[in-house]
């Protein structure tokens, strides 16, 4: 490898750090917007954007692991949505229709996004890429095809394991936000 060919790599390397590190800024800013429009925030508005970002999935053509991504919630809470909200489980079943219907092919920036954003969080990139709806050979084909892609996928993980390290030592635990459940009128005594 020549001069030429080490600048390049080392200055696609530190392009893809930046974007890999900016995806969750970008979740950070998002938050801090919505906080600054109401400072008490409020689980229904949350879990509203959530579904959003759901439905917005599913038109795209991504399965239940893909919406349960771009809303940021565990599948089997996806799962419990669409049994307890029979309007967005309508939502969700006529946006996957146009999924097929209207796609242009392969994950597109939505889904590199989703597929970045959870080999960034920790998550395998095998799992990261069925989530995309990527077979693990495909996405081996992609990242030798795109040395773009693989860049990303290389600087994802760092930060993966980056995350690791500092919480060596420390046992994972939940994470909890406070917010304002919307009083749903008098509550019964329990028994």
């Amino acid at each position: 490898m020549d001069d030429q060919e080490r600048d390049a790599e080392r200055e696609r390397r530190q392009w893809a750090a930046a974007l890999v590190a900016g995806l969750g800024a970008a979740e950070d800013i998002e938050r801090t917007l919505a906080a600054a429009l109401d400072p008490r925030p409020d689980l229904s508005a949350e879990n509203g954007v959530r579904r959003a970002r759901a439905v917005h999935a599913a038109a795209l053509g991504f399965g239940p692991a893909g919406c349960a991504a771009a809303a940021g919630i565990p599948e089997a809470m996806l799962a419990r949505w669409r049994v307890r909200d029979p309007a967005f489980d309508g939502a969700l079943t006529a946006a996957s229709a146009l999924g097929p219907a209207h796609q242009a092919g392969g994950i597109g920036g939505f889904g590199l996004r989703l597929l970045l954003q959870a080999v960034a969080g920790g998550v395998r990139a095998s799992s990261a890429a069925a989530m995309a709806g990527l077979r693990p050979d495909q996405l081996l084909r992609l990242r030798r095809a795109n040395p773009q892609v693989s860049a990303l996928l290389d600087a994802a993980v760092r930060q993966a394991r980056g995350r690791r390290g500092k919480d060596r030592g420390t046992r994972p635990g939940h994470s909890y936000r406070l917010v304002q459940v919307p009083d749903a009128g008098p509550r019964k005594p329990p028994g």
